[in-house]
């Protein structure tokens, strides 16, 4: 599986982009585009936002795109799942500038896509090129330690691996999993040691701590080694509220922390230290969201977790988010258990 720091040159985005020509297809983001000084008429270019993540109007561009040598990606997660998406179907060079770190899609082999209104995931092709432009990156702070966060999901994801090898004899692979450990660790001591602002600064190592999380997956097929049961949480709320995925995965790693009935604390500081639950109440995150989330939420298919174990005890449920309301400070008067 090819390694994606093999495929990572540092250089200028803006400069790359002016010289597309013809041949090329740019799948952009209109917020990422007014950050630089775009100035070329030449590339053919489609606002990932009007494609949206639909396949069917994937499946379009891609009927009216068979001449082009190759598929270049500038923004986030949205436009590279739709950009190496295509690539692959067409069997040509994918060039991927990311904008932001919010997600590890540059360095995956695929794609979250929509297909008859689901949310599925297809085989997709791993960039040829990633160009990494630091100065760019951090343009983008917040969306940067969204993504680290979402790293920190290996904390619960291995520890419900080994609930699924001690309930349903599921094989661990020793390998993955100290790679992935060996990550967390990393990531741990990385947020821990250092301050925030040199941190934030630091687009280059998240670059590669997110990167390597994928990287992970690849290696082992699927997403076990960093997804578990936060995930799905996660997952849940992102149905009923619209908010980032950072914010809404760093929930499920301090409350799946708490289903898992481990140590909680240190966690919650490493995601504190990265304010990535300071803008919970602006996107409207309350106690009766995440109580409806953690009640209704269901085991995923193939990915056995901790949620396998309590999703049809309520009353553990209610149980641990008294615990979690009282680590995190979440307000809803209609759900007040303090």
């Amino acid at each position: 599986m090819s390694d994606f720091r093999n495929h990572t040159i540092e250089s200028d985005a803006e400069e790359f982009l002016n010289k597309l020509n013809k041949n090329s297809l740019l799948i952009y983001s209109e917020t990422s585009l007014k950050k630089i000084n775009f100035c070329n008429d030449n590339v053919k270019r489609l606002n990932w936002h009007k494609i949206s993540k639909n396949i069917n109007n994937i499946n379009n561009v891609i009927d009216d795109n068979k001449n082009i040598n190759q598929v270049v990606s500038f923004g986030g997660g949205s436009t590279i799942d739709i950009a190496k998406y295509i690539a692959y179907k067409l069997g040509i060079k994918y060039i991927c500038i990311p904008s932001m770190l919010s997600t590890n899609s540059y360095a995956t082999d695929k794609a979250a896509l929509i297909k008859e209104e689901q949310k599925v995931t297809l085989n997709a092709k791993l960039p040829d090129c990633v160009i990494l432009d630091c100065n760019l990156l951090k343009k983008s702070v917040t969306e940067n330690l969204y993504g680290l966060a979402d790293v920190l999901s290996i904390y619960i994801a291995l520890y419900d691996w080994k609930i699924a090898s001690e309930d349903i004899g599921e094989r661990i692979e020793e390998k993955i999993f100290s790679m992935a450990l060996d990550l967390f660790y990393r990531v741990k001591s990385f947020i821990s040691s250092n301050t925030l602002e040199f941190i934030s600064d630091n687009v280059k190592q998240i670059f590669e701590y997110i990167g390597m999380s994928g990287y992970i997956t690849n290696l082992y097929g699927t997403g076990r080694p960093e997804s578990g049961s936060e995930h799905i949480f996660a997952k849940k709320i992102e149905s009923i509220i619209n908010v980032p995925h950072g914010i809404a995965v760093a929930l499920g790693i301090i409350l799946m922390s708490i289903m898992q009935e481990r140590d909680v604390d240190e966690i919650i500081y490493i995601i504190k230290k990265i304010k990535v639950l300071d803008r919970c109440e602006e996107y409207g995150i309350n106690r009766s969201i995440i109580e409806k989330s953690l009640l209704t939420v269901m085991p995923r298919n193939e990915r056995y977790t901790i949620v396998n174990r309590f999703y049809n005890n309520n009353e553990y449920k209610i149980e641990k988010l008294q615990l979690f309301y009282q680590k995190i400070n979440i307000k809803d008067e209609k759900y007040d258990f303090n």
